[in-house]
């Protein structure tokens, strides 16, 4: 969907997509050790 009108910039907009993209970034890195996780573990079983 795209708008017409522009987007103001407020610190409050900066401040919340900074916020957003901390959450994702932290999300990820939890995803990924899972996964890792999850192979050495499985790794270990076979010995």
């Amino acid at each position: 969907m795209r708008r017409d009108t522009p987007r103001r910039v407020t610190p409050e907009r900066i401040a919340f997509h900074k916020q957003r993209a901390k959450q994702l970034r932290d999300e990820a890195w939890r995803d990924m050790w899972r996964v890792l996780w999850g192979l050495l573990k499985r790794i270990v079983r076979r010995f």
